[in-house]
Protein backbone atom coordinates (compact mmCIF):
# COMPACT_ATOMS: atom_id res chain seq x y z
CA UNK A 1 0.00 0.00 0.00
CA UNK A 2 1.21 3.51 -0.75
CA UNK A 3 0.56 6.92 0.82
CA UNK A 4 -2.38 8.81 -0.72
CA UNK A 5 -3.43 12.39 -0.04
CA UNK A 6 -7.05 12.86 1.05
CA UNK A 7 -9.09 15.93 1.95
CA UNK A 8 -11.29 16.15 5.02
CA UNK A 9 -12.74 19.10 6.96
CA UNK A 10 -10.47 21.61 5.19
CA UNK A 11 -7.37 19.54 6.02
CA UNK A 12 -5.10 17.61 3.69
CA UNK A 13 -3.71 14.39 5.14
CA UNK A 14 -2.02 11.33 3.71
CA UNK A 15 -3.09 7.80 4.44
CA UNK A 16 -0.47 5.63 6.03
CA UNK A 17 1.45 3.21 3.84
CA UNK A 18 1.30 -0.39 5.13
CA UNK A 19 3.46 -3.35 4.13
CA UNK A 20 4.73 -6.74 5.30
CA UNK A 21 7.92 -6.85 3.21
CA UNK A 22 9.76 -3.57 3.68
CA UNK A 23 9.10 0.12 3.12
CA UNK A 24 10.60 3.13 1.35
CA UNK A 25 9.65 6.72 2.22
CA UNK A 26 11.14 9.65 0.29
CA UNK A 27 10.21 13.15 -0.88
CA UNK A 28 9.08 12.05 -4.36
CA UNK A 29 7.17 9.15 -5.91
CA UNK A 30 9.90 8.45 -8.48
CA UNK A 31 12.60 8.31 -5.80
CA UNK A 32 10.48 5.92 -3.74
CA UNK A 33 9.90 3.76 -6.82
CA UNK A 34 13.66 3.73 -7.45
CA UNK A 35 14.23 2.30 -3.97
CA UNK A 36 11.46 -0.26 -4.36
CA UNK A 37 12.88 -1.33 -7.74
CA UNK A 38 16.22 -2.05 -6.06
CA UNK A 39 14.54 -4.05 -3.26
CA UNK A 40 12.70 -6.13 -5.87
CA UNK A 41 16.03 -6.87 -7.56
CA UNK A 42 17.36 -8.35 -4.32
CA UNK A 43 19.01 -5.24 -2.97
CA UNK A 44 19.02 -4.44 0.73
CA UNK A 45 18.23 -1.25 2.66
CA UNK A 46 21.61 0.34 1.81
CA UNK A 47 21.24 -0.42 -1.90
CA UNK A 48 17.72 1.02 -1.92
CA UNK A 49 18.73 4.01 0.18
CA UNK A 50 21.58 4.90 -2.18
CA UNK A 51 19.34 4.53 -5.25
CA UNK A 52 16.59 6.66 -3.70
CA UNK A 53 19.02 9.33 -2.54
CA UNK A 54 20.52 9.68 -6.01
CA UNK A 55 17.09 9.65 -7.65
CA UNK A 56 15.59 12.33 -5.42
CA UNK A 57 18.51 14.57 -6.32
CA UNK A 58 17.36 14.32 -9.94
CA UNK A 59 13.66 14.95 -9.36
CA UNK A 60 14.07 17.57 -6.61
CA UNK A 61 17.25 19.32 -7.75
CA UNK A 62 16.48 22.41 -5.68
CA UNK A 63 16.81 20.39 -2.47
CA UNK A 64 19.54 17.79 -2.77
CA UNK A 65 21.90 16.05 -5.14
CA UNK A 66 25.42 14.80 -5.67
CA UNK A 67 26.75 18.34 -5.27
CA UNK A 68 25.86 18.25 -1.57
CA UNK A 69 26.41 16.11 1.50
CA UNK A 70 24.77 14.51 4.50
CA UNK A 71 24.57 11.53 6.84
CA UNK A 72 23.35 7.94 6.79
CA UNK A 73 22.35 6.30 10.07
CA UNK A 74 22.18 2.55 9.50
CA UNK A 75 21.59 -0.86 10.99
CA UNK A 76 22.69 -3.76 8.79
CA UNK A 77 22.36 -7.12 10.47
CA UNK A 78 24.26 -6.90 13.75
CA UNK A 79 26.30 -3.88 12.67
CA UNK A 80 25.04 -0.36 13.25
CA UNK A 81 26.47 3.11 13.07
CA UNK A 82 26.70 6.31 11.06
CA UNK A 83 28.39 7.21 7.80
CA UNK A 84 29.03 10.94 7.67
CA UNK A 85 29.56 12.80 4.42
CA UNK A 86 28.86 16.47 5.20
CA UNK A 87 30.24 19.30 3.10
CA UNK A 88 33.72 20.45 4.08
CA UNK A 89 35.41 23.83 3.87
CA UNK A 90 37.99 24.31 1.07
CA UNK A 91 41.67 24.28 2.00
CA UNK A 92 41.89 27.86 0.74
CA UNK A 93 39.12 28.99 3.09
CA UNK A 94 40.04 31.53 5.75
CA UNK A 95 38.23 33.29 8.63
CA UNK A 96 38.36 36.64 6.80
CA UNK A 97 37.63 35.42 3.27
CA UNK A 98 34.41 37.44 3.12
CA UNK A 99 34.02 41.20 3.52
CA UNK A 100 31.34 41.97 6.10
CA UNK A 101 28.57 44.36 5.05
CA UNK A 102 27.82 45.65 8.54
CA UNK A 103 24.37 44.08 8.67
CA UNK A 104 23.84 42.30 11.99
CA UNK A 105 21.61 39.48 10.78
CA UNK A 106 20.80 38.27 7.25
CA UNK A 107 19.67 35.09 5.53
CA UNK A 108 17.90 32.09 6.98
CA UNK A 109 20.67 31.47 9.54
CA UNK A 110 20.88 34.99 10.89
CA UNK A 111 24.65 35.40 10.50
CA UNK A 112 26.30 38.79 10.02
CA UNK A 113 25.89 40.11 6.48
CA UNK A 114 28.52 39.54 3.78
CA UNK A 115 29.12 41.88 0.83
CA UNK A 116 27.21 40.62 -2.24
CA UNK A 117 26.01 37.63 -0.17
CA UNK A 118 29.08 35.71 -1.37
CA UNK A 119 28.64 33.13 1.39
CA UNK A 120 25.01 32.48 0.39
CA UNK A 121 25.18 32.04 -3.38
CA UNK A 122 27.70 32.07 -6.20
CA UNK A 123 31.06 30.42 -6.79
CA UNK A 124 32.62 31.42 -3.46
CA UNK A 125 29.79 29.84 -1.46
CA UNK A 126 30.63 26.28 -2.55
CA UNK A 127 32.07 23.79 -0.05
CA UNK A 128 33.51 20.35 -0.86
CA UNK A 129 30.61 17.95 -1.56
CA UNK A 130 30.53 14.59 0.23
CA UNK A 131 27.45 12.83 -1.17
CA UNK A 132 29.09 10.41 -3.60
CA UNK A 133 31.93 9.57 -1.20
CA UNK A 134 29.48 8.74 1.59
CA UNK A 135 27.00 6.77 -0.48
CA UNK A 136 29.77 4.71 -2.07
CA UNK A 137 31.35 4.05 1.33
CA UNK A 138 28.01 2.68 2.55
CA UNK A 139 27.61 0.57 -0.58
CA UNK A 140 31.17 -0.84 -0.39
CA UNK A 141 30.55 -1.95 3.18
CA UNK A 142 27.01 -3.28 2.94
CA UNK A 143 25.61 -3.27 -0.60
CA UNK A 144 24.31 -6.46 -2.24
CA UNK A 145 23.91 -5.29 -5.83
CA UNK A 146 26.63 -3.91 -8.13
CA UNK A 147 27.25 -0.17 -7.72
CA UNK A 148 26.31 0.51 -11.33
CA UNK A 149 22.86 -1.01 -10.76
CA UNK A 150 22.02 1.23 -7.80
CA UNK A 151 23.11 4.35 -9.71
CA UNK A 152 21.14 3.37 -12.83
CA UNK A 153 17.63 4.47 -11.73
CA UNK A 154 18.78 8.06 -11.13
CA UNK A 155 20.74 8.19 -14.39
CA UNK A 156 17.73 6.83 -16.30
CA UNK A 157 15.38 9.45 -14.83
CA UNK A 158 17.85 12.21 -15.69
CA UNK A 159 18.27 11.01 -19.29
CA UNK A 160 14.67 10.06 -20.11
CA UNK A 161 13.20 12.95 -18.16
CA UNK A 162 10.24 13.29 -15.82
CA UNK A 163 7.26 15.54 -15.27
CA UNK A 164 7.94 17.65 -12.15
CA UNK A 165 5.48 17.25 -9.27
CA UNK A 166 3.54 20.22 -7.89
CA UNK A 167 5.89 20.79 -4.93
CA UNK A 168 8.94 20.96 -7.20
CA UNK A 169 7.13 23.46 -9.43
CA UNK A 170 6.17 25.49 -6.36
CA UNK A 171 9.82 25.57 -5.25
CA UNK A 172 11.00 26.46 -8.76
CA UNK A 173 8.58 29.37 -8.78
CA UNK A 174 9.61 30.60 -5.35
CA UNK A 175 13.28 30.35 -6.39
CA UNK A 176 12.82 32.10 -9.74
CA UNK A 177 15.23 34.87 -8.75
CA UNK A 178 17.98 32.29 -8.32
CA UNK A 179 17.07 30.56 -11.58
CA UNK A 180 17.29 33.85 -13.46
CA UNK A 181 20.55 34.89 -11.77
CA UNK A 182 22.74 32.05 -13.07
CA UNK A 183 22.77 31.13 -16.76
CA UNK A 184 23.57 27.41 -16.49
CA UNK A 185 20.93 26.94 -13.81
CA UNK A 186 18.32 28.77 -15.88
CA UNK A 187 19.14 26.88 -19.06
CA UNK A 188 18.88 23.55 -17.22
CA UNK A 189 15.62 24.08 -15.36
CA UNK A 190 13.87 26.77 -17.41
CA UNK A 191 14.10 25.49 -20.98
CA UNK A 192 12.88 28.12 -23.43
CA UNK A 193 12.92 30.60 -20.51
CA UNK A 194 9.82 29.15 -18.85
CA UNK A 195 9.13 26.96 -15.86
CA UNK A 196 8.82 23.25 -16.70
CA UNK A 197 5.09 22.71 -16.42
CA UNK A 198 2.48 21.57 -18.91
CA UNK A 199 -1.12 20.48 -19.24
CA UNK A 200 -2.64 17.10 -18.39
CA UNK A 201 -2.68 16.02 -22.04
CA UNK A 202 0.89 17.13 -22.69
CA UNK A 203 2.93 17.16 -19.46
CA UNK A 204 6.33 18.81 -19.66
CA UNK A 205 9.23 16.35 -19.56
CA UNK A 206 12.31 17.81 -17.88
CA UNK A 207 15.49 16.13 -19.10
CA UNK A 208 18.98 16.57 -17.63
CA UNK A 209 21.38 14.94 -20.14
CA UNK A 210 24.53 16.47 -18.62
CA UNK A 211 23.64 15.14 -15.19
CA UNK A 212 22.86 11.75 -16.74
CA UNK A 213 26.36 11.70 -18.26
CA UNK A 214 27.89 12.58 -14.89
CA UNK A 215 25.92 9.80 -13.17
CA UNK A 216 26.93 7.32 -15.88
CA UNK A 217 30.57 8.23 -15.25
CA UNK A 218 30.09 7.73 -11.51
CA UNK A 219 28.35 4.40 -12.19
CA UNK A 220 31.36 3.21 -14.18
CA UNK A 221 34.23 4.55 -12.08
CA UNK A 222 32.71 5.12 -8.66
CA UNK A 223 33.88 7.86 -6.33
CA UNK A 224 37.15 8.26 -8.27
CA UNK A 225 35.15 9.72 -11.17
CA UNK A 226 33.79 12.47 -8.93
CA UNK A 227 36.82 13.15 -6.71
CA UNK A 228 39.86 12.61 -8.94
CA UNK A 229 38.78 12.27 -12.56
CA UNK A 230 37.73 14.30 -15.58
CA UNK A 231 34.49 15.24 -13.85
CA UNK A 232 36.54 16.73 -10.99
CA UNK A 233 38.51 18.79 -13.51
CA UNK A 234 35.33 20.04 -15.18
CA UNK A 235 33.86 21.10 -11.84
CA UNK A 236 36.93 22.81 -10.39
CA UNK A 237 37.99 24.48 -13.63
CA UNK A 238 34.66 26.25 -14.03
CA UNK A 239 34.55 27.26 -10.36
CA UNK A 240 38.07 28.72 -10.43
CA UNK A 241 37.48 30.58 -13.71
CA UNK A 242 34.67 32.40 -11.94
CA UNK A 243 36.45 33.37 -8.73
CA UNK A 244 35.74 30.29 -6.61
CA UNK A 245 38.35 28.65 -4.40
CA UNK A 246 37.55 24.93 -4.68
CA UNK A 247 40.45 22.87 -6.10
CA UNK A 248 41.19 19.34 -7.20
CA UNK A 249 43.14 18.87 -3.98
CA UNK A 250 39.98 19.61 -1.98
CA UNK A 251 38.18 16.82 -3.82
CA UNK A 252 41.09 14.38 -3.65
CA UNK A 253 41.47 14.78 0.12
CA UNK A 254 37.78 14.32 0.95
CA UNK A 255 37.07 11.22 3.01
CA UNK A 256 33.73 10.17 4.54
CA UNK A 257 33.41 9.32 8.23
CA UNK A 258 32.50 5.92 9.62
CA UNK A 259 31.35 5.90 13.23
CA UNK A 260 30.55 2.48 14.67
CA UNK A 261 27.34 2.83 16.71
CA UNK A 262 27.27 6.60 16.14
CA UNK A 263 25.93 8.66 19.03
CA UNK A 264 23.62 6.39 21.01
CA UNK A 265 21.53 7.13 24.08
CA UNK A 266 18.65 5.61 26.02
CA UNK A 267 15.09 6.87 25.78
CA UNK A 268 12.21 5.07 27.54
CA UNK A 269 14.19 1.82 27.49
CA UNK A 270 15.02 2.04 23.79
CA UNK A 271 18.28 2.95 22.04
CA UNK A 272 18.24 5.99 19.76
CA UNK A 273 21.10 6.43 17.28
CA UNK A 274 21.94 9.78 15.64
CA UNK A 275 25.05 11.27 13.95
CA UNK A 276 28.06 12.38 16.00
CA UNK A 277 29.86 15.65 16.39
CA UNK A 278 29.08 18.83 14.41
CA UNK A 279 25.57 17.87 13.30
CA UNK A 280 22.27 18.32 15.11
CA UNK A 281 22.53 14.77 16.47
CA UNK A 282 23.93 15.90 19.81
CA UNK A 283 21.24 18.59 20.10
CA UNK A 284 18.54 15.98 19.52
CA UNK A 285 20.19 13.69 22.07
CA UNK A 286 20.34 16.45 24.70
CA UNK A 287 16.68 17.36 24.13
CA UNK A 288 15.44 13.79 24.49
CA UNK A 289 17.71 12.98 27.44
CA UNK A 290 16.17 15.91 29.31
CA UNK A 291 12.65 14.74 28.44
CA UNK A 292 13.54 11.25 29.62
CA UNK A 293 13.81 12.63 33.16
CA UNK A 294 10.08 13.33 33.24
CA UNK A 295 6.95 11.18 33.02
CA UNK A 296 5.84 12.75 29.76
CA UNK A 297 3.35 10.00 28.77
CA UNK A 298 1.24 10.64 31.88
CA UNK A 299 0.83 14.31 30.93
CA UNK A 300 -1.04 13.61 27.69
CA UNK A 301 -0.16 14.35 24.08
CA UNK A 302 0.19 18.09 23.33
CA UNK A 303 -0.96 19.04 26.83
CA UNK A 304 0.25 22.31 28.36
CA UNK A 305 2.50 20.41 30.76
CA UNK A 306 4.05 18.20 28.05
CA UNK A 307 4.65 21.09 25.65
CA UNK A 308 6.10 23.26 28.44
CA UNK A 309 8.64 20.54 29.21
CA UNK A 310 9.44 19.98 25.56
CA UNK A 311 10.02 23.68 24.86
CA UNK A 312 12.31 24.01 27.88
CA UNK A 313 14.33 20.94 26.93
CA UNK A 314 14.66 22.04 23.30
CA UNK A 315 15.69 25.59 24.18
CA UNK A 316 18.26 24.45 26.73
CA UNK A 317 19.77 22.11 24.12
CA UNK A 318 19.88 24.95 21.57
CA UNK A 319 21.59 27.26 24.08
CA UNK A 320 24.37 24.70 24.57
CA UNK A 321 24.53 24.00 20.83
CA UNK A 322 25.35 27.56 19.81
CA UNK A 323 27.77 27.99 22.71
CA UNK A 324 29.88 24.86 22.26
CA UNK A 325 29.27 22.67 19.19
CA UNK A 326 31.71 22.85 16.26
CA UNK A 327 34.22 20.75 14.32
CA UNK A 328 36.30 19.05 17.06
CA UNK A 329 39.48 19.50 14.99
CA UNK A 330 39.15 23.28 15.32
CA UNK A 331 37.40 23.83 18.66
CA UNK A 332 37.61 22.29 22.11
CA UNK A 333 34.11 20.86 22.53
CA UNK A 334 32.88 19.11 25.72
CA UNK A 335 31.24 16.22 23.83
CA UNK A 336 31.13 13.78 26.74
CA UNK A 337 29.98 16.39 29.21
CA UNK A 338 27.10 17.54 27.03
CA UNK A 339 25.55 14.06 26.82
CA UNK A 340 26.51 12.75 30.26
CA UNK A 341 23.72 11.58 32.55
CA UNK A 342 25.00 13.74 35.39
CA UNK A 343 24.89 16.88 33.23
CA UNK A 344 21.38 15.95 32.09
CA UNK A 345 20.32 15.53 35.73
CA UNK A 346 21.74 18.91 36.62
CA UNK A 347 20.15 20.69 33.66
CA UNK A 348 16.78 18.99 34.21
CA UNK A 349 16.54 20.56 37.68
CA UNK A 350 16.60 23.99 36.02
CA UNK A 351 13.17 23.31 34.46
CA UNK A 352 10.46 24.85 36.61
CA UNK A 353 6.74 25.62 36.33
CA UNK A 354 7.43 28.75 34.29
CA UNK A 355 10.01 29.41 31.57
CA UNK A 356 13.02 31.64 32.33
CA UNK A 357 13.44 35.09 30.82
CA UNK A 358 16.52 33.79 28.98
CA UNK A 359 17.92 30.34 28.24
CA UNK A 360 21.63 30.33 29.00
CA UNK A 361 24.21 27.61 28.29
CA UNK A 362 25.16 25.19 31.02
CA UNK A 363 28.68 24.26 32.11
CA UNK A 364 29.43 20.74 30.82
CA UNK A 365 33.12 21.22 31.57
CA UNK A 366 32.32 20.09 35.13
CA UNK A 367 31.36 16.66 33.84
CA UNK A 368 34.40 16.66 31.55
CA UNK A 369 36.51 17.02 34.70
CA UNK A 370 38.67 19.68 33.09
CA UNK A 371 38.88 23.24 31.88
CA UNK A 372 38.67 24.01 28.15
CA UNK A 373 42.00 24.12 26.34
CA UNK A 374 40.91 27.36 24.68
CA UNK A 375 37.66 29.28 24.44
CA UNK A 376 36.17 30.82 21.31
CA UNK A 377 33.30 33.27 21.22
CA UNK A 378 29.97 31.55 20.61
CA UNK A 379 28.43 31.55 17.13
CA UNK A 380 24.92 32.29 18.30
CA UNK A 381 22.96 33.76 15.38
CA UNK A 382 20.79 36.80 15.64
CA UNK A 383 17.02 36.12 15.90
CA UNK A 384 15.65 35.26 12.71
CA UNK A 385 15.82 25.30 2.77
CA UNK A 386 16.89 22.96 0.63
CA UNK A 387 17.39 19.43 2.00
CA UNK A 388 15.89 15.99 1.56
CA UNK A 389 15.32 13.07 3.87
CA UNK A 390 14.48 9.45 3.17
CA UNK A 391 14.06 6.24 5.13
CA UNK A 392 14.24 2.59 4.07
CA UNK A 393 13.59 -0.58 6.08
CA UNK A 394 13.93 -3.86 4.19
CA UNK A 395 12.19 -7.18 4.83
CA UNK A 396 15.08 -8.38 7.03
CA UNK A 397 14.83 -5.35 9.32
CA UNK A 398 17.93 -3.65 7.92
CA UNK A 399 17.39 0.11 7.91
CA UNK A 400 18.84 3.41 6.77
CA UNK A 401 17.85 6.97 7.60
CA UNK A 402 19.51 9.41 5.17
CA UNK A 403 19.56 13.20 5.15
CA UNK A 404 21.27 14.85 2.18
CA UNK A 405 21.39 18.53 1.30
CA UNK A 406 22.77 21.14 -1.07
CA UNK A 407 21.84 23.69 1.64
CA UNK A 408 19.37 26.40 0.63
CA UNK A 409 17.19 26.26 -2.49
CA UNK A 410 19.38 25.37 -5.52
CA UNK A 411 22.40 25.64 -3.21
CA UNK A 412 24.98 28.02 -4.64
CA UNK A 413 22.98 28.37 -7.84
CA UNK A 414 26.04 27.14 -9.72
CA UNK A 415 26.11 24.26 -12.19
CA UNK A 416 29.68 23.88 -13.51
CA UNK A 417 29.41 23.87 -17.30
CA UNK A 418 28.69 20.53 -18.88
CA UNK A 419 28.23 18.62 -15.60
CA UNK A 420 24.55 19.13 -14.79
CA UNK A 421 25.47 19.09 -11.07
CA UNK A 422 23.92 21.71 -8.80
CA UNK A 423 26.62 22.65 -6.32
CA UNK A 424 25.97 23.33 -2.64
CA UNK A 425 26.33 26.60 -0.79
CA UNK A 426 27.82 24.93 2.28
CA UNK A 427 29.89 28.01 3.17
CA UNK A 428 26.62 29.54 4.35
CA UNK A 429 26.80 27.21 7.37
CA UNK A 430 29.82 29.08 8.76
CA UNK A 431 29.74 32.16 10.94
CA UNK A 432 31.44 34.74 8.64
CA UNK A 433 32.79 36.68 11.64
CA UNK A 434 36.38 35.55 12.47
CA UNK A 435 37.40 34.23 15.89
CA UNK A 436 34.21 32.39 16.78
CA UNK A 437 33.51 28.73 17.46
CA UNK A 438 31.97 28.18 14.02
CA UNK A 439 34.10 30.60 11.98
CA UNK A 440 35.72 29.53 8.69
CA UNK A 441 39.04 27.68 8.72
CA UNK A 442 40.88 25.68 6.02
CA UNK A 443 39.37 22.20 5.70
CA UNK A 444 36.97 22.71 8.60
CA UNK A 445 33.53 21.08 8.79
CA UNK A 446 30.81 23.62 9.58
CA UNK A 447 28.09 23.01 12.15
CA UNK A 448 25.02 21.61 10.40
CA UNK A 449 21.40 20.81 11.25
CA UNK A 450 20.99 17.25 10.02
CA UNK A 451 19.81 14.56 12.45
CA UNK A 452 18.60 11.33 10.83
CA UNK A 453 17.70 8.80 13.51
CA UNK A 454 17.02 5.12 14.15
CA UNK A 455 15.29 3.66 17.20
CA UNK A 456 16.22 0.14 18.28
CA UNK A 457 14.28 -2.10 20.63
CA UNK A 458 14.50 -5.74 21.65
CA UNK A 459 13.62 -6.92 18.12
CA UNK A 460 15.92 -4.56 16.23
CA UNK A 461 14.99 -1.39 14.35
CA UNK A 462 11.57 -0.05 15.36
CA UNK A 463 11.66 3.47 13.88
CA UNK A 464 13.56 5.22 11.09
CA UNK A 465 12.91 8.96 10.97
CA UNK A 466 14.37 12.26 9.83
CA UNK A 467 13.47 15.54 8.18
CA UNK A 468 14.52 18.41 5.95
CA UNK A 469 14.02 22.03 6.95
CA UNK A 470 17.19 23.72 8.22
CA UNK A 471 17.27 24.61 11.91
CA UNK A 472 13.75 23.22 12.32
CA UNK A 473 14.99 19.67 11.70
CA UNK A 474 16.07 18.73 15.22
CA UNK A 475 12.81 19.84 16.89
CA UNK A 476 10.86 17.99 14.22
CA UNK A 477 12.75 14.74 14.78
CA UNK A 478 12.68 14.86 18.58
CA UNK A 479 9.01 15.83 18.59
CA UNK A 480 8.09 12.94 16.29
CA UNK A 481 10.11 10.48 18.35
CA UNK A 482 8.29 11.59 21.49
CA UNK A 483 4.90 11.35 19.76
CA UNK A 484 5.59 7.83 18.52
CA UNK A 485 7.35 6.48 21.63
CA UNK A 486 5.64 8.36 24.46
CA UNK A 487 2.14 8.60 23.06
CA UNK A 488 1.88 5.65 20.67
CA UNK A 489 1.09 7.64 17.53
CA UNK A 490 1.69 5.95 14.19
CA UNK A 491 4.12 7.62 11.74
CA UNK A 492 1.47 9.46 9.72
CA UNK A 493 -0.47 10.46 12.84
CA UNK A 494 2.71 11.84 14.42
CA UNK A 495 3.65 13.77 11.28
CA UNK A 496 0.19 15.32 10.89
CA UNK A 497 -0.27 16.21 14.58
CA UNK A 498 0.55 19.79 15.69
CA UNK A 499 4.13 20.26 16.89
CA UNK A 500 6.25 23.16 18.12
CA UNK A 501 9.54 24.59 16.91
CA UNK A 502 12.05 26.37 19.14
CA UNK A 503 14.83 27.17 16.66
CA UNK A 504 14.17 30.92 16.48
CA UNK A 505 13.55 33.68 19.03
CA UNK A 506 9.87 32.69 19.12
CA UNK A 507 8.34 29.32 19.86
CA UNK A 508 6.40 28.60 16.69
CA UNK A 509 3.17 26.60 16.73
CA UNK A 510 0.66 25.79 13.98
CA UNK A 511 -2.77 27.38 13.87
CA UNK A 512 -4.25 23.93 14.50
CA UNK A 513 -2.94 23.86 18.08
CA UNK A 514 -5.77 24.48 20.58
CA UNK A 515 -5.93 28.26 21.33
CA UNK A 516 -6.41 27.48 25.04
CA UNK A 517 -3.12 25.56 25.00
CA UNK A 518 -1.43 28.53 23.33
CA UNK A 519 -2.89 30.88 25.94
CA UNK A 520 -1.68 28.71 28.84
CA UNK A 521 1.84 28.43 27.39
CA UNK A 522 1.95 32.21 26.98
CA UNK A 523 0.94 32.61 30.62
CA UNK A 524 3.90 30.43 31.56
CA UNK A 525 6.18 32.97 29.88
CA UNK A 526 6.68 31.36 26.48
CA UNK A 527 6.99 33.71 23.50
CA UNK A 528 4.52 31.93 21.22
CA UNK A 529 4.08 32.75 17.54
CA UNK A 530 1.14 31.10 15.75
CA UNK A 531 2.07 30.37 12.14
CA UNK A 532 -0.98 30.89 9.98
CA UNK A 533 -1.40 31.42 6.26
CA UNK A 534 1.26 34.13 6.07
CA UNK A 535 4.16 31.84 6.92
CA UNK A 536 5.73 29.48 4.38
CA UNK A 537 9.39 29.47 5.44
CA UNK A 538 9.93 25.74 4.81
CA UNK A 539 7.15 25.13 2.33
CA UNK A 540 3.43 24.94 2.83
CA UNK A 541 3.82 23.03 6.09
CA UNK A 542 5.78 25.88 7.74
CA UNK A 543 7.72 23.35 9.79
CA UNK A 544 10.39 20.80 8.89
CA UNK A 545 9.35 18.13 6.38
CA UNK A 546 9.75 14.54 7.67
CA UNK A 547 9.55 10.94 6.57
CA UNK A 548 9.17 8.06 9.03
CA UNK A 549 8.85 4.27 9.00
CA UNK A 550 7.95 2.00 11.90
CA UNK A 551 8.42 -1.76 12.12
CA UNK A 552 6.57 -3.94 14.61
CA UNK A 553 5.43 -7.57 14.55
CA UNK A 554 6.17 -7.91 10.85
CA UNK A 555 4.15 -4.83 9.88
CA UNK A 556 5.80 -1.78 8.30
CA UNK A 557 4.05 1.61 8.46
CA UNK A 558 5.24 4.61 6.45
CA UNK A 559 4.40 8.27 6.97
CA UNK A 560 5.44 11.38 5.04
CA UNK A 561 4.80 15.12 5.01
CA UNK A 562 1.21 15.72 3.84
CA UNK A 563 2.15 19.20 2.56
CA UNK A 564 4.65 17.78 0.11
CA UNK A 565 4.75 15.37 -2.82
CA UNK A 566 6.59 12.98 -0.49
CA UNK A 567 5.61 9.34 -0.95
CA UNK A 568 5.82 6.16 1.12
CA UNK A 569 5.27 2.69 -0.33
CA UNK A 570 6.07 -0.91 0.55
CA UNK A 571 6.43 -4.30 -1.09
Amino acid sequence: MTSVTTHSDSSFIKTEAVSHNGMVATKDRLATEAGLEILRMGGNAVDAGVASCLAVGVVEPESSGIGGGGYMVFQMGDEGGVIGFPMKGPLAGSPDMYSLSGEASVGSFGWAGVVNDENIHGYRSIAVPGCIAGLMEAHKRFGNLPWSEVVAPAANIARKGFSPEWFTLYKFGSLSQMLLRYTELRDTFMPDNQLPYGGIDAPFILKQPNLADSLDSIARDGADSFYRGELTEDITKDIQLNGGILTGQDFDQYKPFYWKNGLEFQYRGKIIRVPNYASAGITSAMTLKLLNKFDLPSMGHNSVEALHLYINAARMAYADRFEYVADPEFADVPWQGLVSDIYTDRRSREITANCPSEYIPGNPWIEEGREPKFVLESSKPQPDDGTTHLTVVDSEGNAVSITNTIMSGFGSGIIPKGTGIVMNNGMMWYDPVPGRVNSIAPGKYPLNNMTPALVLGKDGVEIAVGASGGRRITNCVTSLLSKMIDFGLSPQEAIDAPRVDCSSSTTDVPVELDPEIVKSLTEKGHNIRVLGEGFTQTGFAKFASPTAITRSNGIFLGGVDSFHTAHAAGL
